[in-house]
């Protein structure tokens, strides 16, 4: 699972059956620099939510394979919204320390 940032909305005119009633969020992955630096994400990508995130929301993503094992039948996605992250504590490792 990888943390990503929600930067919007993605509308479709024409869907797959089997994502009816989805809501697809274009969102930011954050890369091994993001926590220190705020900036330096991956590229977008496009995340299937079924929880609710909105623009500006941090959320963890599964991805690939794992994207898939919430459904019962085959389903065409390939990022998961898996959770809402409410809070996140990061410490810098000091480089001094050993």
């Amino acid at each position: 699972m990888r943390l990503a940032t929600v930067i919007g909305r993605v509308t479709l005119s024409k869907r797959h059956e089997s994502l009816v009633g989805e809501r697809l969020l274009l969102a930011l992955p954050w890369s091994s620099k993001t926590l220190q630096t705020g900036k330096d994400h991956d590229y977008s990508i496009v995340v299937y939510d079924q929880l609710g995130a909105n623009v500006g929301s941090t959320i963890g993503v599964c991805e690939s394979t794992e994207a898939t094992r919430p459904f019962t039948k085959p389903t065409p996605i390939d990022a998961y919204c898996a959770s809402l992250i409410d809070e996140i504590f990061f410490q810098p490792k000091d480089p001094r320390a050993v």
